[in-house]
């Protein structure tokens, strides 16, 4: 497997993998998917080039086999996180017919070793069942917090 880090010009790749990985957990009409490709279409670019978003593209071949994306957030300073850079992992996602052939852990650790590249303090995320093993033996640990979330549409 190839590992790379996606560009403005992986605009496709980044959202087709951003889409299967939503529709897998959560799935869409097609109305809701061109609201939501709009926005991807919208969103990506700058921050794939400013840095804010990194998006770890795993290729076997020509394919796209696995991907996860790095968010990186500014905060105020405090004890956990004194320099105030988050990052949040998000969309671990390998397609199918590459599944346990331990290319989710290649992606994850490509995404964390970039974490440590930009000086983030902590990488966050939501674990779902699935992935929890799979974090754990990247290092990630369960925290006393409960995440909770106030929706506001």
């Amino acid at each position: 497997m190839t590992i790379r880090l996606a560009t403005a010009d992986d605009l496709d790749a980044v959202i087709r993998a951003r889409r299967d990985f939503n529709d897998e957990w959560h799935g869409h009409s097609e109305a809701e998917q061109a609201e939501f490709e709009a926005q991807l279409r919208a969103y990506l670019p700058g921050r794939i080039e400013s840095g804010s978003l990194v998006v770890v593209l795993g290729e076997v071949g020509t394919h796209l086999a696995s991907t996860a994306f790095l968010l990186v957030n500014e905060y105020p300073a405090n004890c956990t996180i004194p320099h105030g850079r988050v990052g949040v992992l998000l969309n671990v996602y390998t397609y199918p017919a590459y599944r346990r052939q331990g290319l989710g852990a290649v992606v994850v650790a490509a995404a964390v070793a970039e974490g440590r590249r930009l000086g983030l303090d902590v990488i966050d995320l939501e674990a779902t069942d699935m992935g929890r093993g799979l974090y754990e033996g990247a290092g990630f640990e369960v925290r006393e917090y409960t995440p909770m979330r106030l929706s506001l549409t």
